[in-house]
């Protein structure tokens, strides 16, 4: 059987995003491995910039989606 013809299964490919996501960081954390490079600086810090970096893409990418987009798409429409 091909491999393009075979439906793709949306559990399977959840439990492999989530066996990709989850067996490194397992790992790491069984190993809990020094990086001297990370001393000073705070993780939280640096999750919470992340965290609102990722906010803000969204909120402006759904406002693109809604708002932009379609007032673009109107107007090209109306001039041609």
């Amino acid at each position: 059987m091909n491999r393009q013809s075979k439906e793709k299964c949306k559990v399977c490919r959840l439990i492999r995003i989530y066996v990709i996501c989850a067996v490194p960081l397992l790992i790491v954390l069984y190993l809990k491995p020094e990086f001297g490079i990370l001393k000073g600086i705070l993780l939280t810090n640096i999750f919470a910039t992340l965290i609102t970096i990722t906010f803000v893409a969204t909120v402006g990418w759904k406002a693109y989606i809604e708002f932009w987009k379609p007032y673009r798409e109107k107007r090209k429409k109306r001039n041609a």
